[in-house]
């Protein structure tokens, strides 16, 4: 995956992402919009065969960037969470233990 952070003002950050499609941005996106108080993100993909994304972040005034990193750190701590828990759903040991 290879990302290009471009800033679009204060508070807006537009970043292209080249590997990957609506796996990751659906959820990112999801996350983000459900973290910001003001502000939103959206995302496009302009061709459906190509492997290649725009995020688009308004942080409500606050630093795009920084929002970003606490989501996605959320985001992973959650899904840490959820990996646990169908462990022992399957009555298997998690991967930490």
């Amino acid at each position: 995956m290879r990302v290009v952070y471009r800033s679009r003002g204060k508070g807006e950050a537009e970043l292209e992402i080249h590997g990957e499609t609506h796996t990751i941005l659906n959820l990112l996106v999801n996350y983000l919009n459900q973290k910001l108080e003001k502000g939103y993100a959206a995302y496009r993909i302009d061709h459906p065969l190509k492997q290649e994304a725009v995020l688009y972040i308004n942080a409500g005034g606050k630093d795009p960037k920084d929002v970003l990193v606490k989501t996605i750190k959320d985001l992973v701590k959650d899904l840490e969470k959820l990996e646990e828990e169908v462990s022992k759903a399957a009555g298997k040991p998690s991967a930490e233990a």
